[in-house]
């Protein structure tokens, strides 16, 4: 898929629906603090690309603690360098994902609407693309689905870039309550640099 942006022909790896029952004498409060779970305090990172939504920071989002919060195999680690805007704030390091890396971020809460996903990324003579998957959990952390996003061409990042916006295009799985990014660089050359990612969950347009 071409460009910046990723692709919104997804495919679903796994898709397992988990139901949400609530008690006969459940308050609506007590339905919607669940719909509208709320994923910490939001930013406006994206603002100066016509982006206004506000987003919440996934743990460690710009690799300033190393790779603490982020589960890392193959060639992957955390090196000298950052997204020119500094919108999370001036940081001097991003994670660099060799030929076959993969990267597994923390949890964020999430609400039954389409969450949007966004970061920076850079190819570094990287042959191929970077795939891009979402990883969703319910309440008791167990898999409610795995949604393929889409790739990123490495041709399109040759600078540093904001992705567009990462859209769950299928309904969150009923029962989700959290959301993970998982990135896999798929060049046989080269690496993908990636720093500072967010979560929008949609909530602060609803309340």
């Amino acid at each position: 898929m071409g460009g910046r942006t990723l692709g919104f022909s997804v495919a679903v790896a796994a898709l397992l629906a988990a139901m949400v029952s609530f008690a006969p004498g459940a308050s609506a409060r007590s339905a919607s603090s669940l719909l509208l779970s709320s994923c910490g305090p939001e930013t406006t990172p994206f603002a100066q690309w016509g982006d206004i939504d506000g987003y919440c920071a996934f743990p460690n989002l710009g690799f300033e603690d190393g790779s603490a919060g982020w589960t890392l195999t193959g060639d992957a680690a955390v090196v000298s360098g950052n997204e020119p805007w500094d919108v999370s704030g001036p940081g001097s390091h991003a994670l660099s994902l060799g030929p076959g890396a993969t990267a597994l971020s923390s949890s964020l809460p999430i609400d039954l609407l389409d969450p949007w996903i966004r970061f920076f990324a850079r190819s570094s003579g990287a042959s191929g693309p970077l795939a891009v998957r979402v990883v969703f959990h319910g309440l008791l952390g167990n898999l409610t689905g795995v949604l393929n996003v889409g790739t990123l061409a490495s041709w399109a990042y040759g600078d540093w870039q904001p992705t567009q916006r990462v859209l769950s295009a299928l309904a969150v799985p009923l029962g989700t309550t959290s959301a993970q990014i998982y990135l896999q660089a798929e060049q046989a050359q080269g690496s993908w640099l990636l720093d500072d990612a967010y979560l929008d969950p949609c909530v602060s347009r609803v309340r």
